[in-house]
């Protein structure tokens, strides 16, 4: 037997209106239903936002769009580096940051023409250093749990 919502009387299992005041009760649904976050595998209810063990945004999630997103794959630093010692931004894409990958590799292209000119050379120079420099340091900071973001930023180079 539960007690109405309203008046507070015991209601018989099963009522649809309550015996004293006649207000109609309502059945409250149980939620069973569970999932699972995708970044730590904890078992939590469907409604759930975010994980109550990592913090992660969980599928379905409207407020996700604006989450930071933390990888916590631990990356070499080193290949990451020689990744984009070799093609611009390539290291960046195995990290996870594609967007600042793409970039970068669109500004060393943006570059090579420039050659042409010789400004080029100074342009294409300092986005190859750059993105050798963070490709190691956005590995390192990600190794250690700090949240990278997949945009170019002048102002933490130090």
């Amino acid at each position: 037997m539960a007690p109405c919502k309203n008046c507070g009387c015991e209601l018989p299992e099963g009522a649809k209106f309550c015996k004293e005041c006649g207000i109609e009760v309502i059945q409250e649904e149980v939620n069973t239903e569970t999932k699972f976050c995708t970044n730590c595998g904890f078992k939590m209810p469907k409604s759930t936002k975010f994980c109550p063990e990592c913090g992660s945004p969980t599928p379905g999630n409207s407020q996700a769009k604006n989450t930071p997103v933390v990888v916590n794959a631990n990356k070499s630093p080193g290949l990451a580096a020689i990744l984009s010692f070799f093609i611009v931004g390539l290291g960046q894409i195995y990290i996870g940051l594609t967007k600042k990958g793409i970039l970068l590799f669109i500004g060393a292209v943006i570059s090579g023409f420039l050659m042409l000119i010789l400004i080029g050379w100074i342009t294409w120079l300092l986005i190859w250093g750059y993105g050798i420099y963070d490709a190691y340091n956005s590995a390192e900071k990600m190794n250690q749990g700090i949240a990278v973001e997949d945009t170019i930023d002048f102002n933490n180079l130090f």
